[in-house]
């Protein structure tokens, strides 16, 4: 059954509408995210697969479109009872944005740029964006120096984005012992029953990779 939303001061139709599709693809790690938001919120949804190159995901709720995967992870969390990734908290909510803006700024654009490299054929990864990478993972390491996810004591939206991203980009550049905070809080989100959605998206771009590379040697 799916989960009651309430699109507080939205238009009636979509107050009706129990149609919501979600365009994308499972290798983008946009997708992941918005799929496991969904999962952990309870709403289900009809998914279609489009390709990755253009503007995923998407989510289509009635007659509304929204784009940009942290927009659509809000409007699911502002809109759903009881839920716990958005939360209230004036202090707590805050730092949920600024990680979330941290995955859009950085995070994600490190991981597409070099990504974007690979599958054009650029098996070396570019030292400088290794070194940013490096960079925004010392970041992380440093956000998690006193609490076991980004926003304090509870997991929120901002893992799910962030842990979809590293945990994608880990695929090219292996972790290392020096992000050991960084590592543990992977393993967390390993455990989380909507971490095989994000297995599932890891498991197919890893074909890929792997199909680049026998190609290349």
């Amino acid at each position: 059954m799916m989960r009651k939303l309430l699109f507080r001061n939205s238009p009636t139709d979509l107050v009706r509408c129990k149609s919501i599709t979600l365009y994308g693809d499972e290798i983008s790690p946009p997708v992941r995210f918005v799929q496991m938001t969904a999962d952990l919120l309870g709403i289900q949804y009809k998914f279609k697969k489009i390709n990755p190159l253009q503007k995923v995901p998407a989510l289509k709720v009635g007659d509304t479109v929204i784009t940009d995967s942290h927009a659509i992870a809000m409007f699911l969390c502002e809109n759903s009872d009881g839920q716990t990734l958005y939360p209230d908290d004036p202090i707590i909510r805050p730092i949920v944005q600024q990680m979330m803006f941290f995955n859009s700024s950085t995070l994600f654009n490190i991981d597409s740029t070099i990504y974007s490299n690979f599958f054009a054929g650029s098996e070396s990864i570019d030292a400088n964006l290794v070194k940013d990478w490096t960079l925004a993972l010392d970041y992380l390491e440093y956000q998690l120096r006193k609490h076991e996810w980004l926003a304090y004591d509870k997991m929120s939206l901002c893992d799910l984005c962030c842990g979809a991203t590293v945990s994608t980009l880990q695929l090219l550049i292996p972790p290392t012992e020096k992000h050991k905070k960084v590592n543990r809080w992977i393993k967390r989100l390993e455990e989380i029953p909507c971490h095989s959605i994000n297995k599932i998206g890891l498991d197919r771009l890893q074909f890929f990779i792997d199909q680049i590379k026998d190609v290349a040697h």
